[in-house]
């Protein structure tokens, strides 16, 4: 009997070994330095809603481990800490990373963070705001946002910010604003080049296989609001969305069909592997200013799919749509699939929340993306 309970307990620590070399191997350190405008924000959880046990300013030197979809876990005043890893520049690890892990941080020197949070901002040009057509002094102007004016806006290339004006999208000099409600903002180029020529090229012909990306999962909640997580929100809308299009004849894989965490590089293969004509990755948004809400549309590259579905998020009931958004999202850019993420509306906003909840804008919006890809 004892020699059975030493084989038992043998085993029960060489299991744990096990987990410890797998989870030693998946949780590589780095070092990196926070890159933004004012501060950064140190959460006690991987989410944009999580409270903000600290700040850490532009410059800062960190150790870190990626704990995925763009947070990064931290030691902050001898206690975890999260931080948005789009603001974190140079990544290298300090051991061997294997698997994902290794895969999740490729950088090059021309692609900078990705910016996915809204900024508002106060008009302080006194003859109004020039908005103009492209993010240059040379472009052509569109109009003038008046004095005063609060403007949303997102960071662009260096010193402008992309917005939405009379349906289109427009930029404008963030110089001229002041008042920003976001601290986690950087400027930076979201430069196209390291795109290949598939991902650049307009989606062409028939639609007949899409890999669906219901963002977050598992440990990675995503944002929360109105009693809303993000990671149960976009798999709702992921599972209605395939159904309506398998339908009619369009073949379609889920990154994922359960709460699991799947990591980044791994959605983007997933696209990649299936041969897919479209990547199609669903979220919801969250910020601090309750009374944002809408739709978005986001593309690394150009694709004509992101206008034709446009034209059905303005058309639908009840919702707002914001704009489109060229944006240097992970699994955007890490795709040679024509690629395209939409967020869904905000949690943190109460029209948008119950939106999120209605069966009958989810059905809406199934359908909506289902004409956009057969049109």
């Amino acid at each position: 009997m004892k020699g059975k309970s030493f084989i038992v307990v043998a085993l029960l620590f060489s299991t744990f070994f096990i987990f410890l070399e797998s989870y030693a191997s998946a949780y590589t350190v780095q070092t990196g330095t926070v890159v933004t405008n004012t501060s950064l924000n140190v959460r006690e959880n991987p989410s944009n809603d999580a409270p903000v046990i600290g700040q850490l300013q532009s410059g800062a030197k960190i150790e870190y481990v990626d704990v995925g979809y763009d947070w990064v876990r931290i030691t902050y005043n001898g206690k975890a800490g999260y931080l948005n890893s789009l603001f974190i520049k140079g990544n290298r690890p300090t051991s061997q990373a294997t698997g994902h892990q290794a895969e999740s941080h490729q950088t090059t020197s021309h692609q900078p963070p990705a910016v996915s949070g809204v900024n508002v901002g106060k008009v302080t040009a006194k003859n109004g705001l020039i908005v103009r057509a492209q993010a240059s002094t040379n472009s052509a102007m569109l109009g003038k946002i008046d004095y005063g004016s609060m403007v949303e806006y997102r960071i662009s290339t260096d010193g402008w910010g992309q917005i939405t004006y009379n349906g289109q999208r427009a930029f404008i000099d963030t110089s001229y604003l002041s008042g920003s409600t976001s601290n986690e903002s950087i400027s930076g180029s979201t430069s196209n080049e390291s795109k290949t020529v598939d991902q650049q090229a307009a989606v062409t012909g028939t639609i007949s296989r899409v890999v669906i990306d219901p963002g977050h999962g598992g440990r990675d909640p995503g944002a929360r609001g109105n009693g809303l997580i993000e990671k149960n929100i976009t798999l709702l809308f992921a599972k209605q969305i395939k159904k309506s299009l398998q339908e009619n004849g369009i073949e379609v894989y889920l990154t994922r069909s359960s709460d699991e965490y799947v990591y980044l590089q791994e959605r983007a293969n997933i696209a990649d592997s299936f041969q897919a004509d479209l990547f199609l990755s669903i979220h919801a948004n969250g910020h601090e200013n309750s009374l944002i809400r809408g739709m978005e549309i986001h593309s690394f590259a150009p694709n004509n799919i992101a206008l034709k579905l446009e034209n059905q998020f303005r058309d639908l009931p009840n919702a707002v749509y914001r704009g489109h958004y060229e944006s240097n999202f992970y699994v955007l850019r890490n795709t040679s699939t024509p690629s395209l993420l939409i967020e869904l509306g905000y949690v943190s906003n109460q029209a948008d929340a119950a939106l999120l909840q209605s069966q009958q804008f989810q059905i809406q919006v199934d359908e909506a993306v289902r004409r956009a890809l057969q049109s």
